[in-house]
C-alpha cells in the first residue's frame, strides 16, 4: 500500500486543498461575510475530519499527521498566523485522532526500547 499510486495522488490532492486554507488571499476572500466564513469553516473542519479518519485507518502516516498539526499550530512555513478557527481545527483533529496517536507513540517507544536491549 505504501507504493500505491492512488494513495500518492490522494495525498497530493489533500495537501493542495489543505494548504489553500492558509493562503492569505483565499482566507480574505472567504471571510468577507458570514455565509462565506461558515462555508470556509465547514470545508476546513471537513478536511480535518478526513485527515483524522485517514490516520485512524492507518492510511496516513504519522509524520504527515504531525505536519498537519504543525501547520494548524503555526509551527511551519505554510502557516505562521494562528486564529481561533485554525486553533479549533487543531482541537477537532486532536479529538479525532488523540487516542490512536497516543497508542502509536507508546507502541513505537516500546518497540524502540525492546530493540535497544
Amino acid at each position: 500500500m505504501k507504493n500505491s499510486l492512488f494513495r500518492k495522488q490522494l495525498f497530493n490532492v489533500c495537501k493542495i486543498c489543505f494548504e489553500k486554507f492558509f493562503d492569505a488571499e483565499e482566507r480574505e476572500k472567504n471571510t468577507k461575510d458570514l455565509e462565506a466564513t461558515l462555508k470556509f469553516q465547514q470545508k476546513l473542519f471537513g478536511n480535518i475530519e478526513f485527515v483524522g479518519e485517514l490516520y485512524r485507518r492507518r492510511i496516513l502516516p504519522q509524520s504527515t499527521l504531525i505536519s498537519v498539526f504543525e501547520s494548524l499550530l503555526g509551527m511551519n512555513e505554510i502557516n505562521s498566523k494562528i486564529d481561533d478557527l485554525i486553533m479549533e481545527g487543531a482541537i477537532n483533529l486532536m479529538n479525532k485522532v488523540g487516542e490512536a496517536f497516543e497508542k502509536n507513540i507508546s507502541s513505537t517507544k516500546k518497540n524502540q526500547e525492546e530493540t535497544s536491549k
